[in-house]
């Protein structure tokens, strides 16, 4: 399964989004529905009902699935019973995961909020991926891999990027160490072999990254080193290929499906 991830075109509503996703030919879409900053603000997509029918339709529509919602942050204030109704819009939309970040200092409470959300994603029909991402708190694969074990939770995974891999100094051999029974899903991008160094890789992550070709990220031993079962979604949010968005995700998803071609998947 090849999916959209929402932060690729970060701007773009629910609706767009999935037109974008159907133009270049993915096969499923991620949506934003509650935002990552400390408040969790829950986005509309949740509070307004017509919006999430609308969305519903237009999924069924393209015959589009919903591989994820996003993007749950566990900040030391994360209050895990005030999300529950963007687990219920996302039920509503056929979620197949929730996308889960750690930002917290305090190891053990981020492990308890992580038990806590898999616990509530359980109830309604959700796996988890757990993202690790250098500039936080969370910062390395061998960490998340920590925190996830101690949650002790068989519906969650981790959700593995293969810009955040690189720069957090892993490599794919990193991966193939793995359980795969650990292994949610992966992100796709594309990158410089050169770090921006610390204070510029949020920036990058969320404005410069690179279609899968255009960079010089191991990216055909990164997808060997994943699961050949598992999905990966494209998040490559980047002001370098101009201000068409459909022809931007036309040339997104011939990128992904050229380089899946290359290591022999469909």
């Amino acid at each position: 399964m090849l999916s959209l991830a929402h932060l690729t075109f970060m701007q773009a509503g629910p609706l767009e989004l999935i037109s974008l996703a159907e133009a270049g030919g993915f096969d499923a879409v991620g949506l934003r529905l509650i935002d990552p900053a400390p408040e969790a603000a829950l986005f509309p997509v949740v509070t307004d009902a017509g919006l999430c029918r609308r969305t519903k339709a237009a999924l069924e529509a393209t015959g589009l699935t919903l591989l994820d919602i996003e993007a749950v942050w566990l900040w030391p204030q994360t209050q895990v019973p005030k999300l529950r109704p963007a687990f219920e819009a996302g039920a509503e939309l056929g979620a197949r995961n929730l996308l889960v970040a750690g930002n917290d200092a305090d190891r053990n409470r981020m492990t308890d909020r992580l038990a806590e959300l898999c616990g509530m994603a359980r109830e309604y029909g959700m796996g988890v991926g757990f993202e690790f991402i250098p500039y936080t708190a969370l910062n390395s694969l061998a960490f998340a891999q920590e925190i996830l074990k101690a949650a002790d939770q068989p519906h969650a995974g981790l959700l593995i990027d293969a810009l955040h891999l690189a720069r957090s100094g892993g490599s794919p051999a990193d991966i193939a160490a793995i359980d795969p029974a650990l292994i949610a899903y992966g992100h796709l991008c594309d990158a410089p072999a050169s770090s921006p160094g610390l204070e510029g890789l949020r920036a990058e992550a969320r404005g410069a990254r690179l279609y899968p070709g255009d960079g010089d990220l191991p990216l055909a031993d990164f997808l060997n080193a994943l699961p050949a079962d598992k999905p990966i979604a494209l998040e490559a949010p980047s002001a370098a290929y101009g201000h068409d968005d459909s022809e931007r995700a036309r040339r997104a998803g011939a990128a992904c499906r050229a380089l899946l071609a290359s290591i022999g998947r469909g």
